[in-house]
């Protein structure tokens, strides 16, 4: 993700930033994101990414950009369950998944509660 000046997640809806893209999460005709297999994409370690978003500059063949960093969210392990208020980690696989809303909800709350986990993430990049 892009970092802010506090070495936090950048929010916002853009590339590479703590929230979703429009293409990332499922919106029904009022505006609530949907709980299905979309959301916010992670990782368990950013070892495990595509080479296509670590950055160059780690040393390890990433052809990602080297504007973004590799953060973590906690010490415990990547499984399934809640992950924040209103938040659920769905996995599609041992490597990857996807932060999503725990039940429908307005977008602009979904956002909110990705938004309220800023704290929560550090780079790691050792």
């Amino acid at each position: 993700m892009r970092k802010d000046a506090d070495d936090k997640p950048m929010v916002g809806r853009g590339f590479c930033q703590l929230g979703v893209r429009n293409n990332e999460i499922d919106i029904d005709a009022q505006g609530n994101a949907i709980q299905n297999h979309k959301g916010m994409s992670v990782g368990p370690e950013w070892r495990v990414l595509s080479i296509f978003v670590i950055p160059p500059r780690l040393g390890t063949g990433g052809r990602g950009r080297n504007n973004t960093h590799c953060f973590r969210r906690g010490a415990g392990p990547f499984q399934q369950g809640a992950c924040g208020a209103g938040l659920e980690l769905l996995l599609d696989s041992p490597t990857h998944g996807v932060v999503r809303p725990d039940q429908v909800v307005p977008l602009a709350d979904y956002l909110q509660n990705l938004a309220a986990t800023r704290e929560e993430w550090e780079i790691d990049e050792s």
